[in-house]
């Protein structure tokens, strides 16, 4: 599909976000509603909604910015593809699922190996002692990154989507004064409980006057912008919460035009059921236009043959946003 051409599920363009008349009715398979909560059941899951949402004209639609033009840039299933929207450049997987769905999904049904499976006691113990090294949880190549870039110990760190709180736990650990913030309810409670996670329970509440309001160093995500609907709206909540000259670092599935082409195969299991978003230099490019900005591997090397994206903006605040 040539870019700026509508957004289309196979059936025809799609010229504005409504349903579509026609086709498999809206409510077959039971709406692509949730039955089951292992792995193999949550791809099923994932091919029933693709198949039920596939003649619904707004789940062709942006969900970071509503846009209904795009071009088609992978596809999987027969029926789910990869779309770059026209607007605000994001790629994003389509047919896209409800803002309440992926609230339901992310607090009671995502399945993603350790990322999801609460440890035992004794685990957490093993796992606190050892500073989480040789897990997948282990935050060591993040604080080395924000190191690199001077957010040093002692600064003060929004960790937005902190899952279990592995991360926050090992940021406070390594002398960063953290805060926290995890929509998924269990592990919110988790953190809180077992690891100390100082919690902000209402982000975005942050705005002029709130005390909060530019008062991190650092508004650090892992592997939560591919999760959200609407990535800006996270940009937002940064610009707010930052000290001017404050860092936004985040990082995620490499979706970059360059790892594609070195790792064609890997680029493409990146994006999918669990990974709806798929962002890259393009989009951030475009987002954060008015800011210093630069991309890194959270590893170290090049940036862009790295299954990991990180992307790092500073606040300037003369500038008004980012």
């Amino acid at each position: 599909m040539p870019r700026g051409t509508a957004a289309t599920g196979g059936l025809g363009q799609v010229g504005r976000c409504g349903r579509r008349h026609g086709g498999l009715p809206i409510g077959a398979f039971g709406g692509g509603g949730l039955i089951g909560m292992g792995m193999g059941m949550q791809k099923f899951n994932y091919l029933v909604r693709s198949v039920t949402n596939f003649t619904d004209a707004s789940r062709w639609c942006c969900p970071n910015c509503g846009g209904v033009t795009g071009e088609e840039l992978d596809r999987k299933f027969l029926v789910t593809r990869l779309i770059r929207c026209g607007d605000c450049q994001l790629q994003y997987r389509a047919p896209t699922d409800s803002e309440q769905f992926n609230n339901a999904f992310y607090n009671y049904f995502y399945k993603q190996g350790t990322t999801t499976q609460m440890p035992g006691s004794t685990e957490l113990e093993q796992l606190c002692a050892s500073q989480f090294e040789g897990t997948e949880q282990a935050y060591s190549r993040f604080i080395g990154m924000l190191k690199r870039e001077g957010v040093v110990p002692g600064m003060r760190v929004f960790d937005f989507g902190c899952s279990w709180g592995y991360g926050s736990y090992q940021f406070r650990h390594a002398g960063y004064e953290v805060d926290s913030y995890e929509i998924a309810v269990d592990r919110r409670n988790f953190g809180i409980e077992k690891l100390g996670v100082r919690h902000i329970d209402e982000p975005f509440a942050i705005a002029d006057g709130h005390p909060l309001y530019q008062s991190y160093d650092c508004f650090f995500s892992a592997h939560v912008l591919e999760h959200v609907p609407a990535p800006s709206r996270i940009f937002n909540l940064a610009w707010k919460c930052l000290k001017p000259g404050g860092l936004f670092v985040a990082v995620a599935p490499n979706g970059s035009a360059a790892y594609r082409r070195h790792n064609p195969g890997g680029w493409r299991r990146l994006w999918g059921g669990v990974h709806p978003n798929f962002l890259d230099d393009d989009f951030y490019n475009i987002h954060f236009s008015r800011s210093k900005r630069h991309f890194v591997s959270p590893s170290g090397g090049d940036p862009f043959s790295n299954s990991e994206l990180g992307f790092v903006a500073k606040k300037d605040s003369d500038q008004g946003g980012f």
